[in-house]
């Protein structure tokens, strides 16, 4: 797709893991191994200029859709990366983490004919951090509350448009690069009654994610960008299996199905 003809408009992918709000003893050390991955993302690309877009696609040269609009083109994400967080509380109510990782990502977007596929076989980089206050400590009695502040970077190199035909890899050679910024405001609580030797602590609350993406073009030259807000609910279930392991599961709705689950392993 000629990227000066149109602006990258929404693109509310990857909101990241928030994760159990509980407070750990001071000094604490945790580690988390993990899969995150998001499904059937809501995207939309706002038409601008004049013209016909047309793709880098050398086997099917005529896929292309109209510009001289200012309508939407409607598109949708999806891909997975596998994960390691860190998390330190050095401080009573106060936790700092860092995540890297690595995945993929396909981008769908429609033309007048069919439905581009971007894609690419190599995987991208993951990188994240953030930190976390315990507002109120999670009680016998009541639950606990906490803000995390976090954010991300995340790169993805397209180079196949197979989608109705048989393109060869590197047709295309498109770079995505996702920046976000989120907030979380959480709730949770542990119960485990007397007797019991695992607890189960759900999780849940509302998070903000401001995502600024680009997309470049490095055969025909070229840069779009754009900035998307998105509001969603998310719930989670941490199991601590032992005393310092757990398990645990997390997934948001809005825009598309973002999910996560693994294991963590506290240290002291």
């Amino acid at each position: 797709m000629s990227l000066g003809a149109f602006f990258l408009s929404a693109i509310p992918v990857y909101a990241g893991m928030v994760g159990s709000g509980r407070q750990l003893p001071a000094g604490s050390v945790k580690v988390f191994g993990y899969y995150e991955g998001t499904q059937s993302q809501d995207l939309n690309f706002s038409l601008s200029g004049e013209g016909t877009c047309t793709t880098n696609n050398t086997v099917n040269p005529n896929s292309s859709f109209a510009c001289g609009s200012t309508g939407k083109v409607t598109g949708e994400g999806s891909g997975g990366a596998a994960m390691v967080k860190l998390l330190a509380q050095p401080y009573e109510s106060v936790q700092y983490w860092a995540a890297v990782g690595a995945g993929d990502y396909t981008l769908k977007v429609a033309s007048v004919t069919r439905t581009n596929t971007l894609s690419g076989r190599s995987v991208g980089p993951v990188v994240e951090a953030g930190v976390k206050a315990i507002l109120w400590p999670d009680t016998v009695v009541a639950p606990g509350l906490a803000a995390q502040l976090g954010f991300g970077w995340r790169s993805h190199r397209f180079q196949e448009n197979p989608a109705g035909n048989t393109a060869a890899e590197g047709a295309i050679d498109q770079r995505l690069d996702l920046l976000s910024s989120q907030v979380a405001l959480e709730t949770g609580h542990l119960f485990k009654p007397e007797g019991w030797r695992v607890g189960v602590e759900p999780y849940g609350g509302v998070k903000w994610v401001r995502t600024q993406a680009w997309l470049r073009d490095h055969k025909g030259g070229g840069r779009v960008g754009g900035i998307e807000d998105t509001v969603t609910p998310f719930l989670g279930l941490h199991i601590p299996a032992y005393e310092n392991e757990g398990l645990f599961a997390e997934a948001s709705f809005v825009g598309g199905f973002h999910y996560a689950a693994g294991l963590s392993v506290r240290f002291k």
